[in-house]
């Protein structure tokens, strides 16, 4: 499914690159072919009118069929330029006839190429609202020489349809960008859910293998603890010894070993416990008490800041089991002594109540590679480990509708917090 999304994802954007691409080519292409021909029929129409003009006299006769000309032609004017850049005469300005133009001066290389009988013409220049585009070709005098130049000047129309077709293209690459974007964002929250899919389909994998083992494991403990509370009656029958409370110590250790079995059991199909109102303060406290001389042993200093919590509803065993691992885990991550604090407080979050117990240790912390990983079943760093500790804590925890947290700083030590609902 991954590979499927980023094939996909890749195609889309080599789809919309082409095509984005193929429109600026083709108005790149479009607007030189369009200049090219423009200037071909400037430079044609100059080198025409051109030959017209051997002599130097404008009668009223001339000037009107240069007007006509320019207007048949659809021009935007024709001129006459002397050696030092003034007008000898300019159809669309007469006024102008003996002065200069700074436009003069912009052209005056292709003005110079025309006087050494060579036409020439202009690139296209924007001059307010008008493209223009002008061809310039030598005129010459009865005695053979070139003492004019003549300008065929035209609006270039076609590149305003243009520019609008640049902006046309400038805003659709705008909307593939913005689809680009929204496809990439949709795509990542496919793959996302693609990938929680996999976890989850994973997750139920592992709940059925570990539901197998259990009831595999279940079936070959419970049979030889049959035999032990069997074996403790008769011993007890037989020597008489129905006060002695050492034989009650038996039984009471095998129960609880069973109902750890069908704790276990129930974990690994996803079931919960018996239901019941749980005082977490009182529970926290009798897996403390039960560690007590394992903590002391490994010099591990308890700070149990705990105060009047609400009851949760829940399983007591079960949840006596997430503290349980969780306890186990930090005097595991402290060989040589260190502190064990656990922490309580009550939160609105989500428009509901939670109650968070907080358990924070010494330890040398968990680098940050492994951070997500620690609740996956039998991931472990630890020469011993099952890996089934922290993912039996957030299977119970979820199973309660409730979620875990865990923060760890390298060198400082981890901090798992127990988010249940009230």
């Amino acid at each position: 499914m991954r590979r499927f999304t980023i094939y996909a994802l890749i195609l889309t954007v080599l789809v919309i690159a082409v095509f984005n691409v193929h429109g600026w080519l083709v108005l790149s292409r479009s607007r030189a072919a369009l200049e090219e021909e423009l200037g071909n029929r400037l430079e044609t129409l100059a080198k025409t009118i051109a030959t017209q003009l051997r002599d130097e006299e404008f009668t009223p006769e001339r000037v009107r069929a240069l007007n006509e000309t320019m207007n048949e032609a659809d021009l935007f004017n024709i001129f006459l330029v002397d050696e030092s850049l003034r007008y000898v005469f300019n159809v669309r300005e007469p006024e102008a006839a003996g002065t200069s133009d700074p436009a003069l001066e912009l052209d005056a290389t292709e003005i110079l190429s025309a006087f050494s009988g060579m036409p020439t013409r202009t690139r296209l220049f924007a001059a307010g609202p008008y493209y223009l585009k002008t061809a310039y070709a030598p005129v010459y005098s009865a005695r053979g020489t070139i003492d004019r130049v003549l300008g065929v000047e035209a609006d270039a129309r076609f590149f305003r349809n243009l520019t609008l077709y640049r902006n046309s293209l400038l805003f659709i690459n705008g909307l593939s960008l913005l689809a680009l974007v929204a496809l990439v964002l949709a795509l990542v929250s496919v793959a996302r859910h693609a990938l929680k899919l996999e976890q989850a389909a994973a997750r139920a994998s592992t709940f059925a293998l570990l539901g197998e083992m259990a009831a595999a494991l279940a079936h070959e403990i419970r049979n030889p603890l049959a035999t032990i509370l069997a074996a403790t009656d008769r011993l007890r029958i037989r020597y008489g010894a129905e006060n002695d409370q050492t034989f009650d110590y038996i039984r009471e250790e095998v129960e609880r070993l069973n109902r750890t079995l069908t704790n276990y059991l129930s974990i690994g199909a996803g079931k919960l416990g018996e239901m019941e109102e749980v005082e977490l303060g009182a529970v926290i406290n009798q897996v403390l008490l039960s560690m007590e001389e394992e903590l002391n042993r490994n010099g591990v200093r308890i700070e149990n800041r705990l105060e009047q919590l609400p009851r949760v509803r829940g399983s007591e065993l079960q949840l006596r089991q997430v503290f349980m691992n969780l306890f186990l885990n930090a005097l595991q991550a402290q060989p040589r002594g260190g502190l064990l604090r656990i922490e309580g407080k009550t939160v609105e979050k989500g428009g509901r109540r939670w109650l968070v117990v907080m358990i924070t240790d010494h330890g040398p912390g968990i680098p940050k590679e492994y951070q997500k990983r620690v609740f996956e079943p039998f991931f472990t760093t630890k020469e011993k480990g099952s890996g089934l500790g922290l993912f039996v804590v957030r299977r119970i925890v979820e199973m309660h509708q409730g979620a875990v947290r865990l923060t760890s700083t390298p060198e400082q030590g981890t901090t798992v917090a127990v988010w249940l609902p009230v």
